[in-house]
């Protein structure tokens, strides 16, 4: 971390591995995770469930619809991750509107008895190919 100290700003906490990540996720107002390969990552939707609009790219998985929930720009593209947090930072009003278009995306498709309902299903079809 000492590299990261020339970085440290008053407003800008960088606080690796949470047990609680909920707890520092609430406190903010967008979530940025320009991520150059990722699958599909647990904290995007952690962020999602907490209301937060992202900055992210298709790498992180597919949790964010670009202009739904927040916005998804080309990895390792830092002028789009600029401009994506000045139009974000601009206009409050699609930060509301994102928000809670985040958590209604996560509570209706990314729960755990979502999750639970899909697996079973496949397993079911699986069960049912080897029949």
């Amino acid at each position: 971390k000492p590299h990261l100290k020339r970085f440290w700003r008053d407003n800008i906490r960088v606080v690796g591995f949470a047990k609680k990540p909920e707890e520092y996720l609430s406190q903010g107002t967008i979530h940025v995770f320009p991520s150059q390969c990722e699958g599909s990552a647990k904290v995007t939707y952690e962020a999602a469930a907490c209301g937060l609009p992202q900055i992210t790219t298709r790498e992180a998985g597919d949790v964010v619809t670009d202009g739904v929930e927040g916005i998804v720009i080309p990895p390792a593209n830092v002028d789009a991750l600029a401009d994506a947090i000045l139009h974000m930072y601009n206009h409050p009003e699609v930060v509301g509107r994102m928000s809670v278009a985040a958590r209604k995306r996560v509570v209706e498709n990314f729960t755990w008895d979502h999750f639970r309902a899909r697996l079973l299903g496949a397993y079911e079809q699986a069960m049912q190919m080897n029949a």
